[in-house]
């Protein structure tokens, strides 16, 4: 991707400038390491921003370019590239797998592709389903890769567009109440109801459209489903009639989201705390 010189200094800019202002409106003692810090955070969070838009941007485009205009077709994997990729958690390599696919369209002609994505297990003679548009010449892969895209999509963006918005306010000099009070509502109310009901319609595709697998691995996908679909059932219900749960400290520097109880469930977790703020300050 070509970067333009005046995008790129307009957006160097406009970080440093935001990097001056948040830093400017933080109390304490604000040294070189604060500076590089809180800088290297903000400027991270913009290109993440901005790169969450243009991944977004694509997906969407993919699926108004797949409900407009198209064929689709069973594309056969011929070949495929291999990349090794290094795991430091498991201090080992593993190896990804990105497909090149054959189809015929309709016309007679024989298309070979390399789609956009890898995978970690591939074999030659697999099959995908592509949309192929002879217009422009482009190949989109459907089905469980197409939804993780844009499943994917969006919770990148969402996150850092709503991380966005809190440091520019911040920056500003705006209050963070409105922006604490907004944050908590569009998470507990859309947020986890999106990502557990997206999660069982992925486990319903796999279901119906996913790879044949043994009898008991289907029945245990229906029993999440089914467990899932309950959950945020519940959950739902909890939301509109008790209302967002309420963040409560449950230890040192551990916190956890519970609707209100009858009090006795907050003095447990009270003393819990207390206890442990006791222990560390001996250890100290």
């Amino acid at each position: 991707m070509k970067l333009d010189p005046i995008y790129t200094i307009s957006f160097l800019a406009l970080t440093l400038l935001m990097i001056h202002f948040f830093i400017k409106r933080l109390s304490g003692k604000k040294g070189c390491m604060t500076y590089g810090y809180i800088g290297l955070i903000l400027f991270c969070i913009n290109v993440f921003a901005i790169f969450s838009w243009v991944f977004m941007y694509t997906s969407t485009k993919d699926l108004y370019a797949i409900t407009t205009s198209g064929q689709q077709y069973t594309a056969t994997v011929i070949s495929f590239t291999e990349e090794q990729h290094y795991d430091s958690e498991d201090n080992r390599y593993y190896t990804m797998y990105q497909p090149t696919v054959e189809f015929t369209t309709e016309a007679g002609n024989v298309i070979a592709k390399e789609l956009d994505f890898s995978t970690s297990g591939l074999e030659v003679g697999d099959t995908y389903k592509v949309n192929y548009n002879e217009t422009n010449d482009k190949v989109i892969t459907l089905g469980f890769t197409l939804v993780m895209k844009l499943v994917g999509s969006f919770i990148f963006c969402f996150i850092f567009t709503l991380l966005l918005v809190g440091v520019v306010k911040f920056s500003l000099g705006h209050s963070m109440e409105s922006y604490k009070a907004f944050t908590s509502k569009i998470g507990f109310q859309f947020f986890i109801p999106f990502l557990m009901i997206g999660f069982n319609l992925l486990l319903i595709y796999g279901i119906f459209y996913g790879n044949e697998v043994p009898l008991f691995v289907t029945g245990l996908l229906i029993f999440f489903s089914v467990m899932l679909g309950l959950g945020t059932l519940g959950y739902l219900k909890m939301i509109f009639t008790k209302g967002e749960p309420k963040m409560k400290r449950v230890g040192v520097n551990k916190w956890a989201g519970d609707w209100e109880s009858d009090g006795a469930e907050e003095k447990y977790y009270q003393e819990r705390y207390e206890k442990e703020k006791k222990c560390k300050n001996k250890r100290l």
